[in-house]
């Protein structure tokens, strides 16, 4: 849960500075380029799969923010950003995991990682698209 509130908040604070103008020469696209750049380093992270905490952490934002359509599976097999519904799914997340932690809510924690820590099919036909790309590092959990 630590590296998914980590990641959140991570992209929460730059949407709250664009909405602010507090990063000036941002351009008009920065938040579109944000939340791509975000769904598509979801699968770097999720190409390791689910047994570490970064990789967990990653399958509870991914789906989470599938289940509220910021994140779209399309009929060809791609992924896609919601560019009107993320800032609020984020928020959203965000908020659910800080008040968890706030509360000490350790069942809530768990409730959500029991639900949300998996790899739904669009998403494992994605990534089984990817098994022949080269990866920078090699986990080995022994």
């Amino acid at each position: 849960m630590e590296e998914a509130k980590a990641d959140v908040c991570g992209l929460f604070m730059p949407q709250y500075m664009l909405d602010k103008k507090m990063l000036p020469g941002a351009g008009p696209d920065a938040a579109a380029k944000l939340y791509t750049t975000y769904l598509a380093s979801s699968f770097r992270t999720l190409r390791f799969g689910t047994n570490e905490a970064h990789g967990r952490g990653m399958a509870v934002q991914f789906n989470y923010l599938l289940n509220r359509g910021a994140f779209v599976a399309n009929s060809d097999g791609t992924f896609t950003v919601d560019q009107a519904k993320i800032p609020g799914a984020i928020r959203d997340l965000a908020r659910d995991l800080l008040t968890m932690e706030a509360l000490g809510d350790y069942s809530g924690a768990k409730d959500m990682l029991r639900t949300l820590v998996k790899i739904p099919a669009p998403l494992r036909a994605a990534l089984d698209k990817l098994k022949d790309l080269p990866t920078d590092i090699y986990p080995d959990y022994k």
